[in-house]
């Protein structure tokens, strides 16, 4: 189903991304920890890689619609960076033609946005599902 692929593709998209950059340190899969957790110089910044694939093939078509989440991490003092960061995520992916190796994208719809504060107190979290549709060439 492509999924490493899919990832790749939605990676490349949001580092392209001008507005978003200027908001954040980084876009990590995995987030490098520091030593100090009450350090929060890192943030904000954006992690990827949560996904859920399912198929929709055809008699001739081998199709996949994978609902991709995009989770924005902050420690300001108030919610306001988190969804102005979601708001650069939605203008980098809504409708965007992705390049997915090994597959013909078909579309691109952020389907959602939610954001909550952590039970931390401190950190500021938005969670953005995109679905994605591609199929294979």
């Amino acid at each position: 189903m492509n999924a490493d692929g899919l990832q790749r593709a939605i990676y490349t998209k949001l580092a392209a991304s001008s507005p978003l950059g200027a908001l954040i340190t980084g876009i990590y899969a995995d987030v490098p920890q520091n030593v100090d957790s009450g350090d929060d110089s890192a943030f904000p910044f954006v992690t990827i890689g949560g996904d859920t694939m399912t198929g929709w093939d055809t008699k001739t078509t081998e199709g996949t619609t994978a609902v991709c989440q995009i989770d924005v991490w902050s420690r300001s003092h108030n919610i306001l960076e988190a969804k102005e960061i979601g708001s650069a995520i939605n203008d980098a992916l809504n409708n965007a033609a992705l390049t997915i190796p090994g597959a013909s994208h078909v579309l691109t719809k952020v389907e959602s946005a939610t954001y909550m504060r952590d039970p931390d107190g401190k950190t500021k979290r938005g969670m953005i599902l995109a679905r994605v549709w591609f199929t294979r060439p």
